[in-house]
């Protein structure tokens, strides 16, 4: 049986989840009048560069490639490996993103948007869609019909993957759901900060903007590959996910002194160049 505590803060985690997305979308909407198109090119980024190219740079090094994938048996390797790869993929995203498809939309509020777009697509996906189809396995498994969702016809492998899953649910601690069901508070303001990191490098050309944000990200999912590793408690990396979520916070409130600096979208003159546009 799975615990109704473990149910309740996977149902809190799929309210928080649609909450949390779009009330900061509503509320950066009203006050900055930030641009739906940003949003949906923080949501393309993410899509496209972590859910499609990364996992098929991940089935390569997992399964394509036989050395790469004797390495990554070490949990420290797989941490090391998968955080660079997420660290790359969406920052490099981002970069491409503000490059190409928002040349006129470089302002900080862009940034923002991209950030909201990014982090409520994962939100959704990954909190609110791993939440549900928790939710649904428990209520199964606690009704006694989980078993019986499986036809004879179903692949040996697909029932020894829900076998898991469901082992993982009921002997998982209800403490570990409750940690997960608040994690995506910080890690959405993370995504802002680093969309607007990156940002900042291309306003003020610098590069070295979009590595510090690779960085940043690669350490956050480095801990959560340790985690996932079993080297690491949950508990210890979501304290660490928090530290960097508050650190997101201040990088937000003071990329409003950044980008005041810089010369205003709207004196770039028609006709320019987007590098002089910018930059001179």
């Amino acid at each position: 049986m799975v615990s109704q505590g473990s149910i309740t803060a996977m149902i809190i985690q799929v309210i928080l989840g649609i909450v949390i997305s779009f009330s900061l979308l509503i509320y950066y909407r009203s006050t900055l009048k930030i641009s739906y198109r940003a949003v949906g090119v923080g949501i393309l980024i993410f899509i496209v560069f972590s859910q499609l190219l990364e996992q098929v740079l991940h089935v390569y090094m997992f399964s394509g490639n036989q050395t790469t994938a004797e390495w990554l048996k070490n949990p420290w390797m797989v941490a090391i490996y998968g955080g660079l790869a997420a660290g790359i993929f969406e920052n490099v995203g981002r970069w491409l993103g503000f490059s190409f498809l928002l040349k006129k939309r470089q302002e900080r509020k862009d940034g923002i948007a991209v950030g909201i777009g990014h982090g409520g697509i994962e939100v959704l996906i990954i909190g609110v869609g791993t939440g549900i189809l928790g939710i649904a396995l428990a209520t199964m498994i606690n009704a006694g019909t989980f078993e019986q969702a499986f036809g004879t016809q179903t692949p040996s492998e697909q029932i020894t993957l829900f076998q898991g899953l469901k082992d993982r649910l009921i002997h998982t601690p209800q403490s570990e759901y409750w940690l997960g069901a608040f994690e995506r508070i910080p890690a959405i303001c993370i995504q802002i900060a680093l969309s607007l990191t990156v940002l900042y490098g291309i306003r003020t050309r610098k590069a070295v903007y979009l590595l510090y944000a690779v960085i940043l990200h690669a350490l956050i999912d480095f801990f959560a590959g340790l985690y996932q590793g079993k080297v690491l408690p949950l508990w210890v990396v979501e304290c660490i996910v928090w530290v960097w979520g508050f650190g997101a916070v201040i990088v937000i409130v003071k990329s409003k002194e950044w980008f005041a600096k810089l010369v205003p979208s709207s004196e770039i003159r028609k006709g320019d160049s987007p590098d002089k546009q910018l930059y001179g």
